[in-house]
């Protein structure tokens, strides 16, 4: 899944790299989501650096990014993350919690770790599976707990039958 090492801190939205930090308040500001930087339950930020990789993988096409920085936090409604990598710049990316179901991830044949997102994430009329990689450290296995209890407080999981009697949109 992953051809980087990651490093996940957890911090306030204020500590987050600078770059991270101005394009999620254009994001906020534009959806007019600015008043919900007090409503942060955790907040944290995650360093991908790039590893060696074969040849073979390189043929397939990998990420344009050598290093790129990652910051995420949640309120009680909505998950919010940004992505700043060296060669691709900034993107934000927010989903209401109600829309979405979560589940971390971790792999005994990969060595990745992080959040699988699925759901209606940002503008999209039809369910996304998204990926946020974080580290292996403590900060990064609260931060997937946390929005996964936050999450399955206000969208509780769904039977597979419930999924064809009660669609969702």
């Amino acid at each position: 899944m992953s051809n980087y090492k990651r490093f996940t801190r957890e911090c306030t939205l204020e500590e987050l790299r600078p770059e991270l930090l101005l394009a999620l308040r254009e994001y906020l500001l534009g959806h007019g989501l600015a008043d919900i930087e007090a409503q942060i339950v955790m907040c944290c930020e995650t360093l991908s650096e790039k590893q060696k990789t074969s040849f073979l993988a390189s043929l397939v096409g990998e990420d344009l990014d050598e290093t790129y920085y990652t910051g995420a936090f949640f309120t009680p409604q909505v998950l919010v993350w940004v992505r700043s990598g060296d060669k691709t710049g900034a993107s934000v990316v927010s989903a209401q919690l109600r829309e979405i179901h979560v589940r971390p991830f971790a792999s005994p044949l990969v060595e990745d770790a992080g959040l699988e997102v699925n759901g209606y994430v940002g503008d999209s009329s039809t369910r996304i599976r998204g990926y946020i990689g974080l580290g292996t450290e403590s900060a990064a296995s609260r931060f997937c707990e946390a929005v996964k209890q936050a999450v399955d407080k206000v969208n509780p999981p769904r039977s597979f039958l419930d999924i064809f009697r009660y669609p969702r949109r």
